[in-house]
């Protein structure tokens, strides 16, 4: 592959989404994932036949089409929109590509995962507008998920960090347990700060946003309506680095 930088990489996708979002006529979120899909890439989007088997995490019976999104009937708005956006970037990903100068099917199975991770993040939310969003709104999760309700509570976390032009650091808790914790400057590890640890307990005492600022860390955290766990995005940011 060729050589190019992380920003490069940014670049090329903010570009190429950019491009999709005009051709479709897109001016501003939440991002219709499922009709980007089937205006501009006429891919047919149908949904399996309902069955008992268990709601979340459950799969198509019947075989999905070379040129068809299915979806399982039960699932959430934001699991259909995120496929959909998967589904695009997987369409767009050989354009990012050969932007970089790299052959399209060369790249890895790793890398095919995390080019696709990386522009349907971006394709959910825009930066042309999600940047600025999330610094209008101090970045508060709560509001920002009202304004881009299309995507998931996770995928909004993760792109806090990107829009964040400060050091800050976002954890996920799934039933108090944290399950991911990422850091935008500097790296991190699994383990909560005081201010953090004290955000979550108040949090699950009264099931509303909370915040607090604790050993030169502010801190604020958020319950979302995770299933099948109960869900807590925490964002901190250090006083000084």
């Amino acid at each position: 592959m060729s050589d190019f930088t992380s920003e490069d990489l940014f670049e090329a996708v903010d570009r190429a989404v950019n491009e999709l979002l005009d051709r479709g006529f897109v001016t501003g979120p939440p991002i219709d994932t499922l009709s980007l899909l089937r205006d501009e890439f006429g891919v047919r989007v149908d949904y399996d036949e309902p069955h008992d088997a268990p709601k979340y995490g459950d799969r198509p019976r019947r075989r999905q089409g070379p040129n068809e999104l299915l979806l399982h009937p039960d699932s959430t708005p934001e699991s259909q929109a995120t496929l959909a956006g998967r589904a695009i970037a997987k369409k767009i990903i050989p354009v990012v590509l050969s932007k970089l100068g790299v052959v399209p099917g060369t790249e890895n199975k790793g890398a095919q995962a995390s080019l696709v991770g990386l522009v349907s993040a971006r394709i959910l939310l825009p930066t042309r507008w999600f940047v600025a969003d999330a610094r209008r709104a101090a970045f508060d999760l709560i509001e920002l998920k009202e304004r881009y309700s299309s995507a998931n509570w996770e995928m909004l976390a993760w792109r806090m960090l990107d829009a964040d032009d400060e050091p800050s650091v976002v954890a996920i808790l799934d039933d108090g347990a944290v399950s991911a914790r990422r850091g935008n400057r500097f790296s991190v590890n699994k383990s909560l700060t005081a201010a953090e640890q004290a955000c979550v307990v108040l949090v699950q005492e009264t099931d509303d946003p909370a915040r607090v600022r604790k050993d030169d860390w502010s801190a604020a955290a958020w319950p979302t309506q995770g299933i099948p766990f109960r869900r807590i995005i925490v964002r901190a940011v250090p006083d000084e680095i």
